[in-house]
């Protein structure tokens, strides 16, 4: 007994939809678990920079991995920036609190993590330093703020939707805590559905860069 053979325009379809699963398979390794993403490499800081840190400071960076690389081609930005966290002076001890996602850390959502692992994170020569014009009572109200949410384990937020409080990826929980804190928007979007800007961290307007390694390139 004999079988036809598939029509041609069912192979050409099978065809494609395996190279399609091929690509689809490849970018989501790319994105989500391939090492680079993750990559740690011991970046430098001198006393003398350490010295210039202070209580809220914004920590702004360019990542490792083609994550970081799309969020750097989708900013406006003076310079190449992909993720922020804000430094906290906890115990005595430098640390950061910021928004990661489970594809590029051990856990998923808004952590406190020790200020050298951030910087080992970064790219060479791409961090920037700024600090929000206001009152040193008024920033360390905001750090309470933020920490809150570090000690309630608050979730990434997956869908980016910036009208659900109920998780955050790394702009959005600052968006949200600075605009509670301070009542007024800082942060404009065009609309509810847009990412909220890194470029916002670089307005010399309402912020003052005070560390840019970006000038050593």
């Amino acid at each position: 007994m004999r079988f036809k053979s598939a029509p041609r325009w069912l192979k050409i379809a099978g065809i494609s939809a395996t190279l399609f699963l091929l690509i689809a398979g490849f970018v989501a390794y790319k994105v989500l678990w391939d090492p680079e993403n993750t990559k740690q490499v011991f970046y430098p800081i001198s006393d003398k920079e350490k010295g210039l840190l202070r209580h809220g400071d914004m920590l702004l960076r360019q990542g490792y991995g083609m994550f970081s690389e799309v969020i750097v081609e989708a900013q406006n930005t003076a310079f190449p920036i992909s993720h922020c966290a804000m430094l906290v002076n906890d115990q005595g001890q430098w640390k950061v609190i910021h928004a990661l996602s489970s594809s590029v850390a051990e856990l998923d959502g808004v952590q406190m993590q020790p200020l050298q692992r951030f910087l080992n994170e970064c790219v060479p020569n791409s961090l920037v330093v700024t600090r929000f014009k206001s009152t040193p009572d008024s920033i360390a109200q905001l750090v309470e703020r933020v920490k809150g949410y570090a000690l309630r384990k608050m979730p990434f937020d997956h869908q980016f939707d910036n009208t659900d409080t109920s998780a955050f990826y790394c702009t959005e929980l600052f968006r949200h805590c600075f605009e509670q804190e301070f009542h007024r928007v800082i942060f404009p979007l065009s609309a509810p559905s847009d990412y909220i800007p890194l470029s916002t961290f670089q307005d010399t307007t309402q912020f003052e860069i005070i560390l840019n390694h970006q000038f050593r390139k």
